[in-house]
C-alpha cells in the first residue's frame, strides 16, 4: 500500500519519461497485475504525468517567454481597459447632447405644426428669402450708381456745361449717369465710389438698431433716419441750386427750392429707396436667421456625430488582446499528452504480458476490463491525440 501511495503521489507532481512497455511490465511485477494500481497509472497517462521517451512539449524557456509576454498582455489590456472607458465616457456624453439638440429640434416643429402663425413667423421660406435677395440686389446697384451721380453733381458742378447743355436743349442732364458721365465723375476724385457705401452703412446700421435690446432703441432709429434724410436733402438741394445758377448765368428764370420738381425727385430716389433698401436688408436677415436657428441645431448635431464616430473608431477591440491572453495562458498551463491510445496500449502491454501464466487469468480480464472501461470514459480511440490543460 505504500507503494501504492507513493505512486499516487508521483502522478500528482511529477513527469515520468519512461519506455511505457517495459515500465508497465515492472509496475505489474511489483504489484501482481493489481486493477486498482493499473487504473491509477492510466490516469497518470491521461494526465500527461507519465509518457513516452520521445514526447516532446513546451521546455522550461519556453513557457517563461511566454510568461513574460503573458505579463505585458495584461498590462497592456489593463492600460486599453482605462483608455476605452475614458473614450466610452466622452461618447456618452456626447451621444446624450446629440439626443438633447434633436428633442429641441422636434420641439420646434412640434410648436410649429401646432400654432400657424408661429410657422409662419418662424419658418424659412425660400420664396421670401430669394424676392428679397433679388430687389435688395437690384436697388443695391441702383443706390450705387443714384449716390456717385448725386455727389459728383452736388460736389464737382461745371456751370458752364450744365449752361451749354440748356442752350443745346439737352437740359441738366438725368440723376443716373450713363457709362461716359460715370467714368467722367471719377476722373475727378476716384474716392466718389465709396459714397454709396456710406448710405448702405446707414441701411445696416438700421438692422443693427432694430435687433439692439435696447429701450431706446427707437429714438436710436429715429435719430437715423433724420441723419440720412438730412443728408439726401442737402444733396437735393445742392443739385437743385448748381442747376438754377446755371439758369440764372445764363438769363433763364430760375425756380424756387419748394417748387423745383427735380428737387423732389432727387429728395425721395434718394432718402425714400434707401429706406426700402434697409427693410429689404433686415427681412432679408430676418428670414436667414429663421433658418440658421434649426440649421445650426443640424449642424451641431451633424459634429457631434462626427465625433462618436472618430471616438469609437478609437476605441481598441479588448477581444483580440483577450485572445491572445487566453493562447499564452494555455501554452504555459497546458501538457501535451501524445498519442493516449498508443501510450495506454503500450503501457498496458507490458502491464499484461506480466500476467500471461494461467494462473494470472482473472486478474488479467480485470485490467483488460478496466482499460476498456477508462478509455470508454474518456473517449479514446485509435490515434487520439489530446492536450490537457491544466488551469490554475
Amino acid at each position: 500500500m505504500d507503494k501504492t501511495n507513493t505512486d499516487n503521489k508521483q502522478a500528482v507532481h511529477s513527469v515520468d519519461r519512461v519506455n511505457l512497455y517495459d515500465f508497465g511490465y515492472e509496475k505489474s511485477g511489483e504489484v501482481k497485475g493489481d486493477p486498482a494500481i493499473f487504473s491509477t497509472y492510466l490516469q497518470r497517462i491521461a494526465d500527461g504525468n507519465l509518457v513516452e521517451e520521445d514526447y516532446k512539449g513546451f521546455s522550461d524557456e519556453e513557457k517563461k517567454d511566454r510568461k513574460e509576454k503573458l505579463k505585458e498582455l495584461e498590462q497592456k489590456r489593463d492600460e486599453t481597459l482605462k483608455q476605452n472607458e475614458t473614450i466610452q465616457k466622452e461618447i456618452d456624453e456626447k451621444e446624450k447632447k446629440i439626443d438633447t439638440y434633436r428633442q429641441q429640434l422636434l420641439n420646434i416643429h412640434e410648436g410649429r405644426e401646432q400654432e400657424h402663425e408661429k410657422l409662419k413667423k418662424e419658418t424659412f421660406s425660400p420664396f421670401k428669402f430669394s424676392l428679397n435677395l433679388i430687389i435688395l440686389a437690384a436697388l443695391s446697384v441702383y443706390l450705387f450708381f443714384f449716390y456717385i451721380s448725386a455727389a459728383y453733381k452736388a460736389l464737382y458742378t461745371d456751370f458752364e456745361a450744365i449752361a451749354a447743355n440748356i442752350a443745346e436743349g439737352i437740359g441738366t442732364g438725368s440723376i443716373m449717369p450713363g457709362a461716359y458721365e460715370l467714368a467722367e465723375a471719377l476722373q475727378y476724385n476716384y474716392l466718389l465710389l465709396l459714397v454709396p457705401f456710406v448710405f448702405y452703412a446707414f441701411g445696416w446700421a438700421f438692422h443693427v438698431l432694430l435687433e439692439m435690446e435696447h429701450k431706446l432703441k427707437y429714438l436710436f432709429i429715429g435719430l437715423l433716419i433724420a441723419v440720412t434724410f438730412v443728408v439726401d436733402f442737402l444733396l437735393a438741394m445742392i443739385i437743385h441750386n448748381n442747376t438754377e445758377t446755371a439758369k440764372d448765368l445764363m438769363g433763364l428764370d430760375t425756380v424756387p427750392l419748394s417748387q423745383s420738381p427735380t428737387f423732389y425727385i432727387i429728395l425721395f430716389l434718394g432718402f425714400l429707396v434707401y429706406i426700402i433698401w434697409s427693410i429689404l436688408l433686415d427681412s432679408l436677415l430676418r428670414e436667414w436667421d429663421k433658418k440658421q436657428v434649426t440649421y445650426n441645431l443640424k449642424r451641431i448635431v451633424k459634429h457631434l456625430k462626427e465625433d462618436v464616430k472618430r471616438l469609437q473608431a478609437k476605441l481598441y477591440p479588448i477581444e483580440e488582446i483577450d485572445k491572445y491572453i487566453a493562447y499564452y495562458r494555455e501554452d504555459i498551463n497546458t501538457v501535451f499528452v501524445g498519442n493516449l491510445k498508443k501510450y495506454i496500449d503500450q503501457f498496458a502491454s507490458g502491464w499484461l504480458s506480466y500476467l500471461a501464466p494461467a494462473n494470472m487469468k482473472d486478474v488479467k480480464n480485470q485490467c483488460m476490463h478496466a482499460k476498456k472501461d477508462f478509455e470508454d470514459k474518456h473517449q479514446i480511440k485509435t490515434g487520439t491525440v489530446k492536450v490537457i490543460s491544466k488551469k490554475k
